[in-house]
């Protein structure tokens, strides 16, 4: 059968089951020091862990997939907000960092805690909830603005040589590819994605109907179109 590219989603769910599954029946150990030993991965290849391994970001993408099948409202923060808003997981980050803990709102902390058989304290859980019903109406609400992990990890990745680049000459600038994107990222705009918000989901590559949208070695010069 030949490969189709809305595969590669296909694929991606089967990962993140085994690893939601292995969070789940404790088959795996927990995935946290995951990051240490995929240090060389992420500088070269870009950050794979988050939208392909972390259970928490797969619980918000099916949470994503349910509320379309229910027929929920969607909401997509505005370009012009996203900018700033995004850069909220740094700031966390940063205070996290300088011993300014930011732990009431690390809803990914509570969930695994709370598949770990923890006791989930009364904050927290509300906080995990909260995130979880976000989830209904916009695509990975912490993943964008609050996973310091993932803020360290896209900071590693931004002068990665291998991502996702873009055949401007195939481009039709349908848009499909930004408005698709669960990190509110403007692939449309570059020729080779380096924003540290990707999560190398892949959905950009696999919506793209002319196929102009490929994971590969970076072009050696990138032209962002005007």
């Amino acid at each position: 059968m030949k490969f189709n590219r809305q595969h590669i989603q296909v694929m991606r769910f089967c990962v993140q089951l085994i690893f939601m599954s292995g969070l789940v029946l404790s088959f795996m150990p927990c995935y946290n020091p995951v990051g240490k030993y995929l240090f060389f991965t992420i500088l070269f290849c870009g950050v794979f862990f988050c939208g392909w391994v972390c259970p928490f970001g797969a619980l918000q993408d099916w949470l994503s997939k349910l509320a379309l099948m229910l027929k929920l409202p969607r909401y997509r923060v505005p370009l012009r907000w996203q900018k700033y808003l995004q850069l909220s997981r740094y700031i966390w980050y940063v205070l996290g960092t300088a011993g300014i803990s930011y732990a009431i709102l690390n809803a990914r902390s509570a969930f695994n805690h709370g598949l770990f058989g923890g006791t989930l304290t009364m904050t927290a859980g509300l906080v995990l909830g909260a995130f979880v019903v976000a989830s209904l109406f916009i695509d990975r609400p912490f993943c964008n603005y609050f996973c310091t992990k993932g803020a360290y990890y896209g900071l590693l990745s931004v002068l990665r040589p291998f991502g996702i680049a873009r055949d401007e000459t195939s481009c039709i600038h349908c848009h499909l590819c930004d408005k698709k994107c669960p990190m509110n990222i403007r692939v449309e705009n570059t020729s080779f994605v380096r924003h540290p918000n990707c999560i190398n989901c892949m959905t950009c590559v696999s919506v793209c109907p002319k196929k102009c949208l490929a994971y590969q070695l970076s072009q050696k010069r990138e032209k962002i179109r005007k």
